[in-house]
């Protein structure tokens, strides 16, 4: 099967932290201390090794504005600013940069498969409406180590409820965005509760009944968490993932959705850890490295053996400013290739 492999590297985090990394790799550039020919976002530093894949053709990039990336031009320093990128993502930025790639899957990707690279995960649901305009409803299988469906406002009232961080600041909007995205393509319809499956997550609430003195932040996002749960989605914890065996609960998600084109997107935080530290969200224990590569080689098994078809694929959520600090010896981009490799069966 034939790929067009693309990159599109939105990277709009209003975090405090992650602005500051971006101001400090424009100082660098300032100061000559950083080369402006430096690799730009993952697709940059992926595209030589992906390309090099059989039946895998290069379709290039969707430019976006400089400050939307993860290392901005230097020209446009004075927009790499938290109140700019929390407008962004508040009126509904995310969701306007998913209707451009979008148009750009159905324009230079097609007839090919989509291959992406990006960064921020709500751009899955770009790839996702282009394939269905054109005519595919394909199921979706995600690795990731957090559950992106659930409304901002609950998993960061939750967050502050373990102690771990300050009361959070009221959420004005519930927009679109990496977190959100997944609800967001249910309830827009671009696939059905039931052909969505999220595997590895690290995030769930893990117990169904209110426990004794449980916080009222945590009630709440349990019970929006397995709303999802009911509605059809299928949701495999890391813990699972291991006890109940990697091909094994592979295998039997696939009978489930059983024939046709089923979509793949891998967090690259699902296998978060000493060695894989070039992710966006490092909160949480993802699989191991081998344990990544070896679900797409259980992926791969089983669509071949219950009939289905890759519709496309993607790798999200790479942090570009983590994955090429020369000696550090993190697999972040090694894994995703070895990923690749195995899902695709090259």
């Amino acid at each position: 099967m034939d790929l067009a492999l693309f990159g599109c590297s939105l990277d709009a985090l209003d975090e405090e932290e992650r602005v500051a990394v971006k101001l400090a790799y424009l100082y660098a550039v300032r100061q000559g201390v950083v080369g402006e020919d430096i690799a730009r976002d993952p697709y940059d530093m992926l595209v030589e090794s992906l390309s090099a894949l059989p039946d895998v053709s290069v379709a290039g990039r969707l430019e976006l504005e400089s400050w939307l990336t993860p290392r901005p031009a230097p020209a446009e320093l004075d927009k790499v600013d938290p109140a700019l990128y929390r407008e962004f993502i508040d009126t509904g930025g995310c969701a306007v940069v998913c209707a451009r790639l979008r148009e750009y899957v159905k324009e230079r990707v097609f007839p090919l498969r989509p291959l992406m690279v990006g960064v921020d995960h709500s751009l899955t649901g770009g790839v996702l409406d282009a394939l269905l305009s054109g005519g595919e409803e394909p199921a979706l299988i995600v690795l990731d180590s957090h559950f992106d469906a659930m409304p901002t406002s609950v998993r960061m009232a939750a967050v502050a409820a373990s102690g771990t961080e300050v009361e959070p600041e009221p959420i004005e909007v519930e927009s679109y965005n990496c977190g959100t995205w997944l609800a967001g393509v249910i309830e827009r319809g671009l696939v059905a509760p039931g052909r969505v499956a999220v595997l590895g997550v690290s995030d769930h609430p893990g117990y169904e009944s209110p426990r004794e003195g449980e916080p009222a932040a945590f009630s709440a996002y349990r019970q929006a968490y397995l709303a999802f749960e009911e509605s059809g989605v299928t949701v495999v914890s890391k813990k699972r993932l291991r006890q109940e065996g990697i091909q094994e609960t592979v295998s039997d998600i696939l009978s489930r959705i059983g024939a046709g084109p089923v979509y793949i997107s891998l967090d690259a935080d699902i296998g978060a850890g000493e060695n894989v530290g070039a992710v966006r969200f490092l909160d949480t224990i993802g699989l191991e490295q081998a344990e990544v590569v070896e679900v797409g080689k259980a992926l791969r098994s089983a669509l071949e053996g219950a009939g289905a078809e890759l519709a496309g694929m993607d790798i999200m959520e790479i942090d570009a400013h983590l994955a090429d600090i020369p000696g550090s010896g993190d697999c972040t981009l090694e894994m995703c290739v070895a990923f690749a490799r195995e899902m695709l069966g090259k």
